[in-house]
């Protein structure tokens, strides 16, 4: 990468010569390392001590186009400075506070962290020497998460939204806020058009579905799920049992969203369409949707649909999808087992089977799906839950995004998915919910920070590392990225 360095000073003329060859020494050493790190560098034996300079040293960061820019303190600089200089170019910023007690070079440090904060430009963060290998590996971190390539991956996925069809159908579960949205916000923040249909347009449409359709997706369930757990009449078979209901509230879903242009949706679910008598447990319909294929199209579109419709679960999962082409888990975080360090991540049957073994083969993923009687105490319509768990990946990215005071926000950090073996993971199911899928995840921050900073019990997930294209991607939303590992 072509990584800038700017170097800052007081803005007294006399203390700025006395103090600018150390400050040039503290330059020299960042240099010498980025360099090491194979890193092309743009640095000048100029230190910022006035608007003029400030000027001139931005605008040298723009001209030569540089990838990142980090802002060099060890002693005390103006804050003003800082910011004239970072209104020159567009490039990320991270802020290195080097080691230099005999000058209060962390008092510019924070002061200009500030000054920053005030004018909502975002920077990154690393306090310590250059020769710390701690510090090391956060610039490290923080070029790899703002690579032009992850940047630019991040604002295409960002521009994707715009001109998009969500399918709100009816509306946030449960009485939960953080499904809430603004139609008119969306509009204009994202360029999505929300489309409103209620839950009965659905219930009308199961009725209009042929039999030979329902027929077909039974035959396909039952040849390739691992098991259909049946307890008739709860989980019944032939076309008027409970699981042929559930598959026609699928197709109509389906059917709609194709009708409508609809490019995601949220579903309701529960409460009114789950209590009544002939109504339908969402699980399955919700797993397929969000499937790679079923009995009609193999392979089939990814329809990101969140449960509960909760719209900006919905909303994240889209933006990841993009990124990533592959189904995203909605799942509960359900429960922290302190004693392995690891998080239950349970929700229903939301999670697609595509995340039992993440497979473009949809027969190698559903060997592995059970479809089990849904819990009557949550579903007393009936159906099928659709239960498996989520095979081991060393890299995952969770995320959600929220809303604090109307302004959207997004929690992001990286861990990774894990098993015990077949015992242990069954014995852990049933500590929590058995039917429902099972995710176990360990984060790459405290069980403290998650307590501390996530608001919202929906959270999902892509494999791999996209930590810094989600940055880029929020950033173009204006939505405030919370970087938690």
């Amino acid at each position: 990468m072509r990584v800038g360095v700017v170097t800052f000073t007081d803005g007294r003329k006399r203390v700025a010569e006395m103090l600018w060859e150390d400050c040039l020494r503290f330059q020299r050493r960042l240099v010498e390392w980025l360099k090491s790190e194979g890193h092309e560098v743009v640095a000048d034996d100029v230190v910022v001590w006035n608007w003029e300079t400030a000027k001139k040293q931005g605008g040298r960061m723009k001209e030569t186009n540089c990838d990142v820019v980090i802002f060099n303190f060890c002693v005390w600089s103006y804050p003003d400075f800082t910011v004239q200089c970072a209104q020159q170019f567009d490039a990320p910023i991270l802020f290195l506070g080097n080691i230099n007690p005999g000058y209060p070079g962390w008092v510019a440090f924070f002061a200009s962290a500030g000054a920053l904060d005030e004018i909502g430009r975002p920077f990154g963060r690393a306090l310590g020497d250059i020769d710390d290998p701690k510090v090391q590996e956060t610039i490290r971190e923080f070029l790899r998460r703002h690579s032009p390539d992850k940047r630019q991956k991040g604002y295409e996925a960002a521009k994707k939204l715009c001109g998009l069809r969500y399918g709100e159908i009816d509306g946030p579960s449960m009485g939960m806020y953080t499904g809430h949205i603004d139609q008119s916000q969306w509009m204009w923040q994202f360029g999505i058009h929300v489309h409103h249909v209620s839950q009965l347009t659905i219930a009308a449409r199961m009725e209009k579905i042929s039999d030979d359709r329902v027929e077909a997706g039974l035959k396909w369930l039952e040849e390739h799920a691992a098991a259909i757990e049946w307890d008739p009449p709860y989980l019944s078979p032939g076309l008027d049992g409970t699981l042929a209901r559930q598959i026609r509230l699928y197709l109509a879903v389906k059917d709609l969203c194709k009708e409508e242009g609809l490019d995601f949706c949220g579903l309701t679910g529960q409460l009114d369409f789950t209590e009544w008598e002939r109504g339908v447990t969402m699980d399955l319909a919700e797993a397929l949707l969000n499937d790679i294929a079923d009995w009609e199209e193999n392979p089939k579109r990814i329809i990101i649909t969140a449960t509960e419709c909760d719209s900006n679960g919905a909303l994240t999962m889209q933006l990841m999808h993009h990124l990533t082409g592959t189904p995203v888990l909605f799942a509960d975080l359900r429960h922290y087992h302190a004693d392995l360090d690891v998080y239950d991540l349970v929700n229903s049957g939301q999670h697609s089977p595509w995340f039992s073994k993440y497979s473009d083969d949809f027969r190698v993923n559903w060997k592995e799906v059970h479809l089990r009687p849904a819990p009557k105490l949550y579903f007393p319509c009936g159906g099928a839950s659709v239960a498996f768990f989520s095979d081991p990946v060393e890299k995952v990215t969770f995320g959600r995004i929220t809303r604090y005071k109307g302004r959207y926000r997004m929690h992001i950090f990286t861990g990774s998915f894990v098993r015990f073996g077949k015992e242990k993971d069954e014995e852990l199911a049933r500590m929590t919910t058995w039917e429902w899928p099972h995710a176990f995840a360990r984060f790459d921050c405290p069980m403290e920070v998650i307590a501390k900073n996530f608001s919202c019990n929906h959270i999902h997930a892509v494999l791999g590392d996209w930590v810094g294209e989600l940055v880029a991607a929020c950033e173009y939303l204006d939505i405030e990225p919370i970087v938690l590992s």
